[in-house]
């Protein structure tokens, strides 16, 4: 049985929980009431001992369509664009907190924030119809939510900046040649494969497991840390812009935004 969160689901079975990012209407964009669930569900997460592995999806074409940049007209930075749409008050260190194996199983677009949060899970499996980007600078917006610190780390910092640079959208089939996803199945097949892996990894032996994960991330937590740190100070900069207002209308009314005017 699913239980029920603002914008999310929740289910467990045999020792794996399913995180369904659950606002379809908005391509599952990361909702206010969506960080304030991640956050209350790590927590649900981490004191259910019968969890062994989690499994994050989207409902409906597609994972996670970046930030709601609905209502995000004002001139002035709110408290939540000060430290970064999904900074540390936001959750954005959820799954590499989380002492246990998370999973995303990407079925859809994964841009923006949301390509981000695919990239703080531990393994990526994609469906053919999975698209990813880092588009924050077609909105006039800086990159945030930890993505400055994996992309490079994962496919290396030149592919990474151009990538970062251009906003461009790549399939699942290149996202596996860079190593951003593992791999690559028909879409009726996400799910299924996510669930097989998942088995798999409740087999080995629990504390092998967690002492794992603790171990791979201590390497670099302090660095990613920072990093958010940083990539908060930049969006302070850059959301309140003229530049970033107008490329966000012009998203909203379909249209290309006009030449930048640099302020």
């Amino acid at each position: 049985m699913a239980m029920e969160y603002e914008d999310l689901l929740l289910e467990k079975s045999d020792g794996i929980a399913t995180v369904t990012l659950n606002a379809p209407d908005k391509m599952n964009a990361l909702t206010v009431g969506m960080r304030r669930s991640l956050l209350r569900i790590k927590d649900e997460l981490a004191a259910d001992d019968t969890v062994k592995v989690v499994v994050v999806t989207g409902t409906g074409r597609g994972f996670c369509a970046g930030a709601d940049l609905s209502g995000k007209g004002s001139t002035e930075p709110t408290r939540q664009q000060k430290i970064g749409f999904l900074g540390p008050d936001f959750g954005a260190d959820v799954f590499i907190s989380l002492d246990k194996p998370v999973i995303a199983a990407i079925n859809g677009a994964a841009v923006g924030a949301g390509f981000s949060l695919a990239l703080s899970m531990d393994i990526r499996i994609a469906s053919e119809a999975a698209r990813f980007g880092a588009v924050f600078v077609l909105r006039g917006l800086s990159p945030d939510c930890g993505i400055t610190y994996f992309l490079p780390r994962l496919i290396g910092t030149a592919r990474a900046m151009e990538m970062m640079y251009t906003g461009d959208i790549i399939g699942a089939a290149e996202a596996k040649d860079l190593g951003i996803v593992s791999r690559v199945v028909p879409p009726d097949e996400l799910m299924t494969t996510a669930y097989e892996l998942a088995g798999r990894i409740i087999t080995q032996a629990p504390f092998s497991v967690e002492l794992t994960k603790k171990m791979v991330y201590r390497a670099f937590r302090d660095d990613w840390a920072r990093q958010i740190e940083m990539e908060a100070i930049a969006n302070q900069i850059t959301k309140p812009t003229e530049d970033s207002r107008e490329a966000v209308r012009a998203f909203f009314e379909r249209r290309p935004p006009p030449p930048y005017k640099g302020r």
